[in-house]
């Protein structure tokens, strides 16, 4: 016997019940909170399920995430929201959004520690006017992504060591990507040692400058890098605009065992109107004196390396490998190769032409040429470091066999590449 149009109604009402989203109404829960207690009540509430924690505008202490379910935790701010410290512990699966990270009575941190698929963005790390820091770190942690967030005065009056974004050892698959970083005195912006595959992406980074006092010294006050990283494997660095340091390095400096590196399609400054009369040195450090060990496997690809002044030291170059005679004791493949790039300066030359695997296809504005396939004139680019139609020693000239598929802009290269970070006609 059939069963009744009611009874068959009822049974199917129950089964799409069942199946739909409604039947687990805490997995879509959103529970806004006010005050640490009421954050970590939510989070409790939520472990399992999963959900969203709106924050309201208030000044938060300490929050942390401790372990959960694998289901997506979303921790989204507003206006007026300020956290002194978070800490995801032994977490996963959890994104923190729109919320200022500033110091009021202790220095102020996000830390990912022991943590998986973390989701940073829109943050503002900051302790503008403040004698305290502000920072991100992550450590032993993997998938962590930190994205379209601005970092600046991570520690300007700090007497301790302050950097924008520091990385410790065992952390892997690492996305900093679309992210502001700019005005930092007497730090780094990126500092510090990973696991593996970390991906530096779109960035721009202006303005790494020194203290104004001198309670640290030298070591804290006049040594600043835009990026410095010291081990790790598998980096990535590309599509980004590095500003003016001083003091320091380079702007990006890659110090002991940083192997299977990819440089690409990143432009490189060495003047800024807002520090006038001002030339950083250096753009890229491969190795440094004190290491016993040298970067191995570096490729620098298609960049427009507009950065180089002479050095205290008498080094001009926009370029070097430090301590590049060492590299001989390494395998050819093991060096690094420069290709497709407009160097602005190479007067130093024996640095890069006697370290490198090969320079192919460069186009040295001032110095010397590695190699019959460089070249050496005037670039003509513009004020944002893109080629004119007088570029012609850019235009079509690359080397197609090493060229990314597309440039800076993400504009497909084609069959002619041109040399440095973009294709001429880009937008």
């Amino acid at each position: 016997m059939s069963a009744t149009p009611s009874l068959a109604s009822a049974v199917l009402t129950i089964v799409l019940l069942a199946a739909s989203p409604a039947a687990e109404p805490a997995a879509g829960k959103t529970i806004s909170v006010r005050n640490d207690k009421q954050f970590q009540a939510a989070v409790s509430k939520l472990a399992n399920s999963g959900g969203t924690i709106r924050l309201l505008p208030h000044f938060y202490r300490t929050l942390v995430v401790p372990p959960r379910s694998g289901r997506p935790l979303r921790i989204v701010g507003r206006p007026g929201v300020r956290i002194e410290r978070v800490v995801f512990d032994r977490t996963k699966h959890v994104s923190l959004a729109r919320a200022r990270i500033s110091p009021r009575t202790q220095h102020a941190i996000v830390e990912v520690n022991h943590s998986k698929h973390i989701d940073l963005d829109r943050l503002v790390v900051t302790a503008q006017g403040m004698s305290l820091s502000a920072s991100v770190t992550a450590w032993n942690s993997r998938y962590v992504t930190i994205g379209r967030s601005t970092f600046t005065h991570c520690g300007d009056r700090s007497v301790e060591w302050s950097n924008c974004l520091m990385l410790f050892r065992r952390t892997h698959h690492v996305t900093v990507e679309d992210n502001w970083f700019h005005d930092c005195a007497g730090c780094d912006f990126i500092h510090g040692r990973f696991g593996s595959h970390l991906t530096i992406r779109r960035n721009r980074f202006e303005r790494a400058l020194p203290c104004r006092f001198s309670l640290l010294g030298r070591a804290r006050c006049a040594h600043q890098d835009l990026v410095q990283l010291f081990a790790g494997r598998w980096l990535r660095v590309e599509g980004n605009h590095f500003g003016v340091y001083k003091y320091g390095g380079g702007q990006l400096s890659l110090t002991g065992p940083v192997d299977h590196v990819s440089i690409a399609n990143n432009v490189f400054v060495g003047t800024d109107p807002r520090v006038p009369g001002y030339q950083s040195r250096m753009a890229i450090l491969i190795g440094a004196k004190g290491s016993d060990r040298l970067p191995r496997f570096v490729e620098v690809v298609n960049n427009s390396i507009l950065t180089g002044f002479k050095r205290i030291d008498g080094y001009a170059g926009s370029l070097r490998m430090s301590r590049a005679y060492r590299y001989g004791g390494y395998s050819r493949r093991e060096r690094p190769l420069i290709v497709n790039n407009v160097i602005g300066l190479l007067q130093t030359w024996g640095r890069v032409c006697f370290g490198a695997r090969g320079s192919i296809s460069n186009v040295v504005v001032r110095g010397h040429a590695c190699s019959p396939s460089d070249v050496k004139g005037r670039v003509y680019l513009d004020r944002r470091g893109r080629p004119t139609a007088r570029s012609r020693l850019l235009i079509d000239t690359a080397n197609i066999r090493h060229a990314p598929s597309h440039d800076m802009s993400g504009r497909r290269r084609g069959r002619a590449p041109d040399i440095g970070a973009y294709e001429y006609g880009a937008n």
